[in-house]
């Protein structure tokens, strides 16, 4: 188990074109074993025992993280169940990564330490792959998100 999830999150454009996407699949038939939250790219998750320390940590972390812009070329696949939307220019999300785990790593989960971390926005985690794959490549075409 975790207590935080943390995850960067895309301006409202953004968002909105990756929920049509997910909507359109879940309209369609898809049943997606994902939690129901915004579209978002995953941090990490995080375990602590003292929620202000962990809180005054992040506050201190986010002064130095601007918006910055991602672009999204291209749909991709992992574990024969997740169809995510995968971002191009990984290099700024990559160095962040490589700066939440320096900055938060006694909050780490110990398992997640060595996991190859693939900055990703799922669109379903689905038992009907290849449904969801021709379902989303109707409605997916290139964009540049803000986060």
């Amino acid at each position: 188990m975790y207590d935080y999830v943390l995850q960067y999150g895309f301006d409202m454009e953004s968002q909105n074109y990756i929920q049509s996407i997910k909507d359109f699949l879940r309209n369609n038939g898809i049943k997606d074993r994902e939690r129901n939250w915004l579209p978002h790219i995953t941090i990490d998750l995080y375990n602590c025992k003292n929620q202000n320390e962990f809180i005054n940590k992040l506050d201190t972390i986010m002064e130095y993280i601007k918006e910055f812009y991602i672009e999204f070329k291209n749909l991709n696949t992992c574990n024969d169940e997740t169809l995510y939307i995968e971002p191009y220019n990984k290099k700024e999300l990559m160095d962040l990564k490589q700066f939440f785990n320096k900055e938060l790593n006694i909050y780490m989960l110990e398992k997640r330490k060595e996991r190859k971390y693939i900055p990703h926005a799922t669109l379903c985690t689905s038992d009907t792959l290849d449904k969801s794959i021709q379902l989303a490549n109707e409605k997916f075409n290139p964009f540049t998100a803000k986060i």
